[in-house]
């Protein structure tokens, strides 16, 4: 595979092709740039399989560059720092991302997945889920990609049930009915999701609380949600619960 490299630091570059020669030997490198302009005229000239793409440029960001392109000649991993709006924005739509300063597993894991068809197919929908996910208003239905063993997901983020945790992996209960086991865990999607809207009430579960039908006091307490399921509350999670319920009217309740 081979990889070009754009980004304005250049001790970020110097680590990245440390990285690569050490733990991806099977990725040519085949140049860098520390700009949009000249990231552009990079990716023209080399015409690489693969791009790591700074989100900050000097003279734009990434999302821009990429837009240059009607259709993207490249698979893209996107690089970023300390922007946490960003970061969940890209975890939401599934798009690789690697986090400075950059971790040589995830490095690994990121090129893994650059190198599968599902990446290259669903490329265009991620990036536009991206979009909506920094443009969005408090009107907007987020949505969030789910990617299992056959297919890639779409769903909005109003649609998520509870997410439960299966061992590394994550099954997502959704209103229709259906079920989506993911391979991240579930304390990855409790950071990334909105922690107004989803609340852990076990080591296990993460619930939509927009989904919770009711609270049960019987035997240390449980949670019915809206198709009747019954979920466990922890001892440790149960005071947090109790307080989301005893605001419910006030944040809920039309005046």
């Amino acid at each position: 595979m081979r990889a070009a490299i754009i980004d304005n630091e250049s001790k970020v570059r110097e680590l990245l092709k440390a990285l690569l020669v050490t733990y991806c030997p099977s990725v040519e490198l085949v140049g860098e740039a520390d700009s949009m302009q000249t990231g552009i005229q990079l990716i023209l000239r080399e015409d690489p399989d693969l791009v790591f793409l700074d989100i900050e440029l000097g003279d734009g960001t990434g999302i821009e560059l990429y837009q240059t392109f009607k259709t993207f000649p490249a698979r893209v991993i996107f690089i970023t720092a300390h922007d946490k709006y960003a970061i969940d924005a890209f975890k939401c739509s599934a798009l690789d991302f690697l986090l400075k300063p950059i971790d040589p597993e995830e490095l690994v894991s990121a090129i893994k997945k650059a190198g599968t068809l599902e990446m290259i197919k669903s490329l265009e929908r991620q990036v536009a889920v991206l979009k909506s996910h920094l443009g969005a208003t408090n009107d907007q239905a987020l949505k969030i990609v789910l990617s299992d063993s056959e297919s890639i997901h779409i769903v909005p983020i109003d649609n998520i049930m509870w997410c439960c945790a299966e061992g590394s992996y994550t099954k997502f209960v959704l209103s229709q009915g259906r079920d989506i086991l993911v391979s991240k865990n579930l304390k990855a999607y409790e950071d990334m999701l909105d922690s107004d809207k989803f609340l852990r009430i076990h080591h296990s579960y993460l619930v939509n609380v927009s989904h919770i039908k009711r609270f049960e006091k019987s035997e240390g307490g449980v949670l019915v949600m809206d198709n009747d399921s019954i979920l466990p509350v922890s001892v440790r999670k149960k005071d947090n619960l109790m307080q989301l319920l005893k605001n419910w009217n006030r944040n809920t309740v039309v005046k």
